[in-house]
């Protein structure tokens, strides 16, 4: 009997690990009472499994040990060989591969029928964990038909989920999703809670190798779910998340994932996994600017590396703390130049590092390295030094991958720079950003690896350094808008509707993950590296033959983009200004194009400015809040007035004998995105189109809209949402008016696509912890911008009277992502929305206000600014509801579109 209930537990024990554990304890110890060694080992066993799932792997080694001691004493060898294999498991976890070998190999040696079968798929996931693929895949085709057989469901779906992952490594994702969909079924049909949430972790790293984040975070979300009902906690499951948030540029969520990864493997003592996360750590941290922590996490992971016998993993990890101890000195973006005295790295290390990471086949790491040597080596006055440094760097410029030419480059730019050819230098630069515009598509699906320094977007700060030191605003605008570039194209988030691109895409980030297993193997990597170049090619030669008129179907993939000169600009500006910002190294400056001529304005010391900005959306909280006290409000508004005095004194003042009363066109420096410019004193009354650059703003006025359809939308919980949908729906007679019962995504979704225009009244949700799931909410709930990417067309003019959905969070690389985004990345010419928080009761009148000069005929910009002026004598909350508005994209390119003849008044 003590066998039966023994079996039950060690039938409990994946299924619902605390619950067999609980169990388990009481049963050991009446077992071992009764001298029933037998069933002491299966319990001992099931015990092992359940501390396996909770992530205690010290218990767990304990609790197989005393099952295989236990097992011995009952003179049984097939539960000897059993306890022998869940041994294995667990000692490679714990980083003790030669170990977990020698104990699954004795457990083959005695196990036969359904129980080697058991073995066999234990010994294909320590192959698998050792990168051991076809050996692996061997023993899985040996056991699965011997499990179906006995119908032993809880191995068979251990067998399939762990089978999908190797078959993911070869590709095959179409029989790696029938794997885990015949798991999920077995799951769902047994009450599998622990399996299944293996299950949807591997159905997310299915989607994540396609390039389908959305898919992929759903998955990770459901398996997060049912792992916290059974007590469990899954290291790999946080470093699979991290990871796919770093592909979209998630940084801070991504740091903060792969921190709570190091914690898990820690506490479980997962050392074979615990160096991977830590580095994945210091990469996040070091995008993310936090230097310190990167720092002490590349430490950790180098010396967990060397323990391990994982040598090129140590030196890439010895690299990452190079950098960020350069980085807390110099800053992201900083003049390492300028800072090198203030650094203690040594130059002979960064030269020992380069050599190392060259020898273990860190290409672009080794480049990097090359490139930071020569930089500290100028600083430090030592210019024959740096030139031996870019001159290695540079040798690969015409040979090797996209992202290792683009960096030989810089070196190259370099080079030219310290022997005092700027014009050299120059033209250096534009050879490696024409790399980066010819295969932006590759890099793309690359360049987000977790060797990748954080130096992107180096070539362009480059340009803009010279530039500035040259004083030449057009090569200040050339580079500035290159340097934005990555802020005109929205991460990818959704493998490309074109099936040849997508499959090519996904190639490529199978053979960069070969690419690294390989490295970390100390195996050749030559013919990967050029299979690599080869696909980099392919996807460059379909993307130049489908730019030209997307015949490929692809709507929605931009085309490369094109700096616009000042020439082609002052024709499209006619008698509107263009103020370009941008900063380096901690100073603002403006670039300024009136009447076909450019000015370049340095405008001082960036910290004031941002302190401020931190400041004003507390001040218009406090202002839009109904139930913000008198003596808060008047506080609030002094707040509010000092920051827009003190933007005005900074950004706009200097400039104003220049501007006059033009409007502007702004294209802000990516911090500066979410400044309400009509509560500026400047720009009262003044039409203002902001624009993430000017090449974004050139483009959006040639858009035209695909129909004359209008749709109002009111969403739920909103005050004054119905209100305001119906006053702006009788502006515009057969208009399409969707109140909240009615307004559910696909509806709304429906309505969206190819519309005229669209205005919608509904809650905002800006999610700073991921932009790409910014939604609106409607009556259904969110719809967010994976939704907006799955029309065929934005609308062409879109007004948001919801709080800061104009606001988008800027990531590292000048990337800009939120709903605004992704509506302005598409075909949407102009929105509307505001900054800063609103008060909701005073949006209707100020939005009625709006729509009734869009009628009489003036533009986007113009309609808003007059609607500013008329409540800028209003109550303080009339003033700054007006004022959170701003006009993004092409404010005039409307103009004229809407304009009937009315008696409206």
């Amino acid at each position: 009997m003590s066998q039966d209930s023994a079996l039950e537990v060690l039938r409990l024990a994946a299924a619902e690990p605390a619950r067999a554990e609980e169990l388990g304890s009481a049963l050991e110890r009446r077992a071992a009472e009764e001298h029933d060694w037998a069933a002491v080992g299966i319990t001992r066993r099931a015990r092992g499994i359940a501390a396996l799932h909770l992530g205690r792997l010290d218990d767990a080694v304990l609790h197989f040990r005393g099952a295989i001691t236990a097992a011995s004493r009952a003179d049984d060898q097939t539960l000897v060989g059993e306890a022998r294999g869940s041994l294995a498991s667990a000692l490679v976890q714990r980083g003790q591969p030669a170990q977990a070998f020698t104990e699954i190999d004795a457990a083959l040696s005695v196990l036969t029928g359904l129980a080697a079968a058991r073995a066999r798929v234990q010994r294909a996931a320590i192959l698998q964990e050792l990168g051991e693929v076809d050996r692996a895949l061997d023993d899985l085709r040996v056991a699965l038909p011997v499990l179906r057989h006995a119908q032993d469901v809880q191995w068979e779906n251990r067998a399939l989920s762990n089978r999908s992952l190797l078959l993911m490594t070869r590709r095959q994702f179409s029989a790696a999703e029938a794997d885990l969909l015949r798991a999920r079924a077995l799951c769902a049909e047994h009450g599998l809670v622990s399996p299944a949430a293996y299950v949807e972790q591997n159905l997310g790293c299915l989607h994540t190798d396609r390039g389908d984040v959305p898919r992929a975070l759903s998955h990770f979300d459901a398996a997060a779910e049912l792992y916290a009902a059974t007590g469990t906690q899954e290291g790999s499951l946080l470093v699979d998340r991290a990871k796919v948030l770093l592909s979209v540029r998630l940084v801070t969520e991504a740091q903060a994932a792969a921190e709570a990864a190091v914690r898990v493997f820690a506490d479980q003592k997962r050392r074979v996994h615990l160096p991977e996360a830590q580095l994945l750590v210091s990469t996040a941290a070091l995008l993310a600017g936090d230097y310190l922590t990167a720092a002490a996490a590349a430490k950790s992971a180098a010396a967990a590396f060397g323990r391990l016998g994982r040598p090129e993993w140590r030196t890439l990890a010895r690299y990452a703390e190079v950098q960020a101890q350069v980085g807390a000195v110099a800053g992201d973006g900083g003049d390492v130049r300028r800072e090198a005295g203030r650094t203690s790295v040594r130059l002979a290390h960064v030269r020992s590092v380069a050599d190392d990471l060259e020898r273990a086949g860190w290409t672009v790491p080794a480049m990097e390295a090359r490139i930071l040597a020569g930089l500290l080596a100028l600083g430090r006055g030592q210019p024959a030094a740096a030139r031996q440094d870019f001159a290695i760097a540079a040798r690969a410029r015409r040979w090797g991958p996209a992202e290792v030419r683009v960096r030989a480059w810089l070196g190259e730019a370099l080079l030219r720079e310290a022997e005092g050819s700027r014009r050299g230098a120059r033209s250096a630069l534009r050879a490696g950003y024409r790399i980066v515009e010819e295969y932006r598509e590759s890099l793309g699906a690359t360049e987000l690896r977790a060797h990748v320094s954080a130096h992107r977007g180096a070539i362009a700060r480059a340009g803009l350094r010279m530039a500035l030191q040259d004083a030449d605003p057009a090569a200040v605008h050339e580079w500035g808008e290159r340097g934005r570039a990555s802020a005109d194209v929205l991460r990818p988030v959704r493998p490309p509707a074109d099936p040849a691109l997508s499959q090519s895409l996904g190639d490529l980030r199978t053979t960069m993950a070969e690419i690294e297993e390989a490295r970390g193997e100390r195996e050749p990597t030559g013919a990967l590296v050029a299979r690599q170049m080869a696909l980099e090619r392919q996807i460059r030669e379909h993307t130049l033959r489908s730019d030209g008129d997307h015949a490929d179907g692809d709507a929605t993939r931009p085309r490369r983009s094109t700096v616009p000169r000042f020439r082609q600009l002052a024709a499209e500006l006619g008698s509107t200004a263009l103020v370009e910002y941008v900063d380096l190294d901690g100073r603002l400056h403006a670039v300024t194009l009136v009447d076909g001529r450019a000015r370049l304005h340095p405008l001082g010391d960036d910290s004031y400015v941002r302190h401020c900005l931190d400041h004003l959306p507390f001040a218009f909280h406090r202002l839009a809040s109904p139930t913000t006290r008198a003596s808060q409000l008047s506080a609030a508004e002094q707040v509010w007035r000092r920051a827009a005095d003190t933007l005005h004194q900074v950004l706009l003042a200097p400039l104003a004998g220049v501007l006059g009363d033009r409007a502007l066109v702004v294209v802000p420096t990516g911090w500066l995105q979410s400044v309400p410019w009509a509560a500026i004193p400047f720009c009262t009354g003044r039409p203002v189109s902001v624009a993430p650059s000017a090449t974004l703003w050139s483009g959006s006025r040639h858009r035209r809209p695909a129909s004359e359809r209008r749709l109002v939308v009111a969403g739920p919980g909103l005050a004054g949402a119905v209100t305001e949908a119906q006053a702006v729906a009788a502006l515009y007679p057969g208009a399409q008016l969707l109140l909240p019962a009615e307004a559910s995504a696909a509806v709304t979704a429906a309505g969206f696509s190819g519309a005229r225009l669209v205005h919608v009244a509904a809650h905002g949700r800006l999610r700073s912890d991921n932009p790409l799931f910014s939604a609106l909410m409607l009556g259904d709930g969110p719809f967010t911008v994976y939704d907006l990417e799955q029309l065929t067309d934005t609308p062409y003019e879109v007004v948001l009277a919801a709080c800061s959905t104009a606001l988008s969070k800027v990531t590292v690389g000048q990337e800009i992502l939120g709903l605004a985004s992704a509506l302005l990345m598409r075909q949407t010419a102009s929105l509307v929305a505001p900054v800063v928080p609103v008060p909701d009761a005073e949006t209707t009148p100020v939005m009625t206000s709006y729509h009734r000069h869009r009628r009489q005929g003036l533009g986007p910009a113009a309609a808003l600014a007059a609607t500013q002026q008329e409540f800028a004598g209003g109550t303080v909350r009339e003033r700054i509801s007006a004022a959170a508005f701003i006009c993004m994209g092409s404010g005039d390119g409307a103009t004229g579109l809407d304009a009937q003849p009315s008696g409206l008044t």
